[in-house]
């Protein structure tokens, strides 16, 4: 961290040690008893309840007796302590509000307490809120199955802070002002689906006509109203974000799409090109005002639903799905929001079967109820309420999104000193004219932008179920580097090309290596990459360079491309670059000439994913990534 007067770097260890902040782990053992927990009472603050940056307590919250309360005191959390998640979410942190409330923290809990002047808790608490401090709680904590907290863990937060409180003050005010804007966002979203929820108890029950509407509602079966269509057992490693044939996944039914899905509109996962899907013939794709089922589920969301809108190109059902075609005609986008309601999905709960994984079976779901308005219009009507609202939502939803990343932008600025509120003399400026003071970048030069870049592939890339080889950070590096339109002449055409035996040994890697931003791991596999003791200076760099956003790209584009997708996508914008170069056309046929045309290279011609289709694909993507104008 480069230095800038009057604030200084210490890790949350030093401020305890100083006396300025006391730490307290919740109640374990026979301190407190579940036989304790009281109905009516002072709410425990535990994982549950420690929200980002609130406290949120449920009906069904544990709670304490005043008895409790007032016997283990040290356990009380009073105004403007700040809360951690113990076990879980541990990147989550809430500072407890200044209200008559009481709370009591909980045995999952790790509280912190200002004790000093000289230190503001409402500016803490937005320092341990930086995305800086979250990923290092992330990389740090303990055990595998579960992410995990210690207070030494704690302990060693880097932390950077204005001595003068003046300033911390002028900080957390600023941020202060942005989060009741996100405050009230979210409060609103959150009012404008309860308003869709009665709605949909009165619209879609026939408890409420709309304007013009009236007679009997249609019943039946689902059995008599849908036929089912044939699904596929393909898991979500079979899949990828490029190819022909898109596929529906339980998960992200259960997860990430509405009642409605816009095929045309959506990020939907393809099939890899290297399963087939032949034995599907074209009934067994589907269409839009199809249903799909998710007839597996960890809890009672099982036969969460959704309706197929805009369907373009080929479209198959995945494992744990349920296909369905209307047999009779229905508005679009009225089953989504019908089959969702409670008023259908409640008949589902007395079959849901299993303990730690729920499911449904295709004979309960024949026998199900459907009452429902006989006139199109009707449905098209009620259908049109709903989508309104979701739309309005979804703006809603875009806004806050907007406002959170200013959030985010403030924070890196004002916590880093970028930005001073008050000047060297802690005389407040107008937030208006607050003065920006960029810190001096850090000398640096390709081989420690590739180290710094290669930390940050790591850290978004790394998973212990798939371990993130040499082959894949190479094909990514190449690939930011092309979407920053930077030089790429390190990067060779390699059997596993492109590829850049400088990054590998005399340049970003070692760099990394030695300066402990990532480590390499030998396994059956090869060389594996994790992140290092000293991650966290590597994206700090990423930050002070504006650089994340090129993490963040890779991501979106990448997160579930293989290494063979990666390898090709790279081999086939290497060869357009190359047509280019020299006035040549890009096609299939070109490019396969000028792959065969080179010893190291042309191997790749044999394998599986180097067909026509393939490279005819892979040209397609490389157009839309890199926008390049024709030579």
């Amino acid at each position: 961290m480069v230095k800038i007067v009057d604030w200084e770097s210490k890790v949350l260890g030093d401020l305890i040690n100083e006396g300025n902040i006391s730490i307290q782990t919740g109640p374990f053992g026979t301190v407190l008893s579940a036989s304790e927990f009281v109905k009516y009472g002072i709410p425990i603050v535990a994982v549950r309840e420690i929200r980002e940056g609130f406290i949120q307590i449920f009906d069904e919250t544990p709670r304490v007796s005043i008895e409790t309360y007032n016997r283990l005191t040290k356990f009380n959390l009073n105004d403007n302590d700040l809360v951690f998640a113990r076990k879980g979410n541990v990147e989550r942190s809430s500072l407890v509000p200044s209200t008559q409330c009481k709370y009591f923290l909980g045995s999952d809990g790790i509280r912190l307490r200002v004790i000093t002047k000289n230190l503001l808790p409402q500016f803490l608490f937005y320092a341990i809120q930086s995305n800086t401090v979250k990923s290092f709680l992330l990389q740090n904590a303990y055990g595998t199955t579960m992410a995990g907290l210690n207070e030494r863990i704690l302990s060693s937060i880097p932390l950077f802070l204005p001595v003068s409180v003046k300033e911390q003050t002028a900080i957390a005010e600023a941020l202060s002002d942005v989060d009741s804007l996100i405050s009230s966002l979210q409060r609103l979203i959150e009012k404008k689906k309860a308003i869709k929820q009665g709605a949909i108890q009165e619209l879609l029950t026939g408890k409420k006509r709309l304007p013009g509407f009236s007679g009997e509602w249609n019943e039946a079966s689902f059995a008599d109203l849908f036929d089912f269509l044939p699904t596929n057992v393909f898991t979500r490693d079979q899949m990828t974000d490029t190819g022909t044939i898109k596929n529906i996944h339980y998960g992200d039914i259960l997860t990430k799409y509405g009642a409605c899905l816009d095929i045309s509109n959506t990020n939907v996962p393809y099939l890899s090109e290297t399963v087939s899907a032949k034995r599907y013939s074209e009934s067994s794709y589907a269409r839009s005002g199809d249903v799909i089922i998710a007839d597996t589920a960890e809890d009672t969301t099982v036969g969460k639903c959704i309706e197929l809108v805009n369907v373009c190109g080929k479209v198959l059902s995945g494992q744990h799905t349920m296909l369905c075609r209307p047999k009779v005609s229905f508005a679009p986008k009225f089953l989504g929001y019908y089959m969702n309601a409670d008023c259908f999905h409640n008949q589902m709960l007395p079959f849901i079967t299993g303990i730690k994984v729920s499911s449904i079976s295709k004979t309960n779901v024949s026998a199900l109820r459907l009452k429902y308005p006989s006139l199109i219009e009707e449905q098209q009507e009620i259908a049109a309420v709903f989508s309104d609202m979701d739309d309005e939502t979804e703006q809603l939803e875009k806004e806050l999104t907007k406002y959170q990343q200013i959030k985010q932008g403030m924070m890196q600025e004002l916590l880093t000193g970028r930005i001073r509120l008050v000047d060297e003399e802690s005389h407040a400026q107008p937030k208006a004219q607050a003065v920006q003071e960029k810190r001096p970048q850090p000398a640096h030069n390709q081989h420690f932008d590739d180290a710094v870049m290669i930390a940050g592939i790591v850290n978004a890339f790394y998973s212990a179920k798939y371990p993130l080889g040499r082959k894949k950070v190479q094909k990514l590096l190449y690939l930011v580097r092309r979407k920053e339109q930077a030089d790429t002449s390190a990067f060779h055409k390699k059997a596993a090309g492109p590829y850049a035996d400088e990054v590998r040994y005399k340049g970003g890697e070692p760099i990394a290596r030695k300066n402990q931003y990532i480590q390499v791991k030998m396994s059956d596999k090869g060389s594996c990459f994790e992140r290092g003791v000293q991650m966290q200076k590597a994206l700090a760099y990423l930050q002070d360079w504006d650089k994340q956003a090129d993490i963040d790209w890779l991501v979106s584009q990448f997160q579930y491309t293989k290494v063979n997708e990666l390898e090709l996508l790279a081999t086939v914008d290497m060869a357009i670059c190359d047509l280019r170069s020299d006035g040549k056309e890009v096609s299939v046929s070109a490019i396969k000439d000028l792959i065969g045309s080179n010893k190291e290279w042309r191997d790749k011609l044999k394998k599986d994913y180097f067909k026509d289709t393939d490279i005819r694909r892979a040209i397609e993507r490389c157009k839309k990534l890199f926008p390049d104008k024709e030579g």
